[in-house]
């Protein structure tokens, strides 16, 4: 009933989410906006060395881009700030997975991750303030206490990751699978010296990951 897992077999494993949000928060003199595009893509190759314990290395890679964009008007005063964040991230790493047959063609799987990679990031900024005066004879003249600040950075880090998440595994044919990944708990650490790190918990259906796995 449960041929598609088997111990000896090979299973190769591609999956991937794309996420596109835009969020806005605020009055009409003060407004926060944030507009994001986040990728992720995985891939992996593990060997069963029970029927339904495997093992394996994989790569992780991560893409996003933010902007940043905030008004704040005081008086006759505005100041507006935009920021821009790119960031990418490559992760190797090694699992460790528990196949559950839950009924025929379909398994439950339990998994743990552990990667250790680089993060690469630039950000832009721009901060701008404006203040607004006016006489009989100018309609709007622009104060002395205007300005105009840019800034651009980039930076590397080492990051450490360990997850544990959740599947459900479809094979469509005995050696064809559709997988989804439903969230799961996360530790990230991104500065060893400073202790850079959080905690994420997630199973929101809207950062699952959707995949597909070849069994050999």
């Amino acid at each position: 009933m449960y041929s598609q897992i088997e111990k000896g077999n090979i299973i190769i494993s591609g999956e991937g989410s794309y996420i596109k949000a835009t969020t806005e928060a605020g009055v009409t003199s003060n407004i926060y906006g944030v507009e994001g595009k986040h990728l992720g893509l995985s891939t992996s190759i593990g060997y069963f060395f029970t029927n339904k314990w495997v093992a394996g290395v994989g790569f992780d890679y991560y893409w996003s881009k933010e902007t940043r964009l905030s008004e704040l008007y005081i008086n006759d005063f505005l100041q507006v700030e935009e920021m821009n964040i790119k960031a990418n991230g490559f992760l190797p790493n090694v699992y460790v997975g528990y196949y559950y047959p839950v009924i025929s063609k379909l398994y439950f799987t339990r998994n743990f991750k552990i990667g250790f990679g680089k993060l690469k990031t630039e950000y832009s900024c721009m901060i701008a303030g404006i203040e607004k005066v006016s006489d009989q004879t100018i309609n709007l003249l622009y104060g002395s206490n205007s300005y105009l600040n840019e800034y651009n950075k980039s930076d590397e880090v080492d990051i450490f990751s360990s997850s544990f998440y959740p599947e459900l595994v479809y094979f469509i044919r005995p050696n064809i699978g559709l997988n989804i990944g439903m969230g799961g708990v996360e530790y990230t650490m991104l500065d060893w010296k400073t202790d850079n790190s959080n905690w994420v918990i997630n199973f929101n259906p809207s950062q699952w990951r959707y995949g597909i796995k070849v069994n050999l």
